[in-house]
């Protein structure tokens, strides 16, 4: 019997051991298949096709024709590393010096857009507070000093331009903050001058701007009865609260995010005579994959290539990947033996090569790389593997709640997704902007 009891308790003892090492081993199985070897031909390639970049010297050689030629440009990272935020400024300064690019196409609506306008037209940072102080209010990653830093750099580098030179914001997202886009219809009013009486629809919108028991679905049902309402009003701004009511209008109809992105930009290059015009920004590495993936899900850079787009076939996208680098995560990601409470956690889980996120192929760019490097490659080339092979295509994500990328076609390729790609390598962590507001 006492026998039989030892067994029992040496099991009951070694089982968490076991089951510990079991899963260990389980996980690092899959994080060498995840990320994958190296291959000698693509670190070849590589080397031919690529640019370190040093920040600040504003010298980009690695971009062809095809890249100046491009109306819409779109920096796609994973929110919450610093070295972004540098380099996506140092992109917007090249272009408007060697095409003459002026749109800023951010990840922002239309109102949170008209706000950083007034910012950078008047230097009043009380205007862009207001606009960060919403992203605090989201707990999310674009509150963070260095993008703050970089309006306040674009508002610099303004003045050294004329007036016709300088940058502006373009915001096509969805709506973030129905408190900011009431702000802004209030202030459209004000500018008009508009007095009470002369239309009965802009009195109604004005009855639900100054009303604070108006729910915001109230205003969303207005807009939507709206949309056609011919308005005695400037046209300028007329043609403003159109595209207000429209957004609101997609808010209630719950559109999809990246639709919405794509609508309101073929609307605003309509209206504005923007059909010439180029596009830059920097987004979210999910809304520049030009090729479908996870299921379905289209992108905004995959709705801009589709057929009704009049950006087709003038897309490029860059894909910004990271190893060795600190992220600042919103710690409600994170399990809450880790946040304890704190609004964002830095961690080093989310870069390409592991531990919890494993980009396929990232091996090679790391290998052709220095540490504390920012480099850019070409991939499609006329003479690149990449065009034929499955590396950088897909990423598997170990994080609750995250899917990663697997793109939908069969034998995809990462030049389906875009055409050059980033290693940023040590990059801090974004900082939090809480405190400086």
């Amino acid at each position: 019997m006492k026998k039989t009891l030892k067994r029992i308790a040496l099991v009951l003892i070694a089982t968490p051991f076991v089951l510990a090492t079991i899963a260990a081993i389980v996980y690092f199985t899959y994080a060498l298949l995840a990320v994958g070897g190296e291959s000698t031909q693509h670190q070849a390639y590589l080397k031919k096709h690529m640019q370190e970049v040093t920040l600040g010297e504003n010298k980009f050689d690695i971009f062809d024709e095809a890249f100046y030629n491009s109306k819409v440009i779109m920096l796609g990272e994973v929110h919450g590393f610093a070295k972004p935020q540098e380099l996506d400024f140092e992109l917007l300064k090249h272009l408007n010096q060697k095409t003459g690019l002026t749109h800023y196409l951010a990840e922002v609506d239309h109102s949170q857009a008209y706000f950083l306008n007034q910012y950078l037209a008047t230097g009043d940072e009380k205007l862009l507070d207001y606009v960060y102080q919403t992203w605090v209010d989201l707990n999310a990653q674009w509150a963070n000093k260095e993008s703050y830093n970089k309006m306040q750099k674009i508002y610099a580098y303004n003045q050294t331009l004329p007036t016709n030179k300088r940058i502006t914001i373009v915001g096509v997202d969805r709506i973030h903050d129905t408190d900011v886009t009431k702000r802004h219809l209030t202030e459209l009013l004000q500018t008009a001058n508009y007095k009470t009486g002369s239309d009965a629809i802009v009195d109604s919108l004005t009855q639900h701007l100054t009303d604070s028991t108006t729910e915001n679905d109230a205003l969303r049902t207005f807009a939507s009865n709206n949309l056609k309402a011919e308005l005695e009003l400037p046209q300028t701004i007329a043609t403003e609260l159109q595209h207000i009511f429209t957004n609101l209008h997609y808010q209630q109809q719950n559109i999809a995010r990246d639709s919405v992105m794509f609508l309101n930009l073929k609307n605003l290059a309509y209206t504005n005579n923007w059909q010439n015009e180029q596009f830059y920004g920097m987004w979210g590495l999910m809304h520049m994959l030009q090729n479908k993936v996870n299921g379905g899900y289209t992108s905004f850079a995959a709705h801009l290539k589709n057929n009704d787009s009049p950006f087709r076939n003038k897309i490029t996208t860059i894909n910004i990947m990271a190893t060795d680098s600190e992220n600042m995560i919103p710690a409600g990601m994170m399990p809450k033996s880790i946040n304890k409470g704190q609004a964002y956690v830095n961690t080093t889980w989310v870069n390409s090569d592991g531990p919890m996120v494993f980009v396929n192929g990232i091996k090679d760019l790391k290998a052709v790389t220095k540490e504390n490097s920012v480099a850019i490659f070409k991939l499609n080339a006329q003479d690149s593997p990449y065009k034929s092979s499955a590396l950088l295509s897909n990423t598997s994500v170990l994080m609750p709640g995250q899917g990663g990328v697997k793109p939908d076609a069969e034998n995809a390729t990462i030049t389906q997704a875009c055409q050059y790609v980033v290693l940023i390598r040590n990059s801090k962590a974004a900082t939090p902007i809480k405190a400086m507001l």
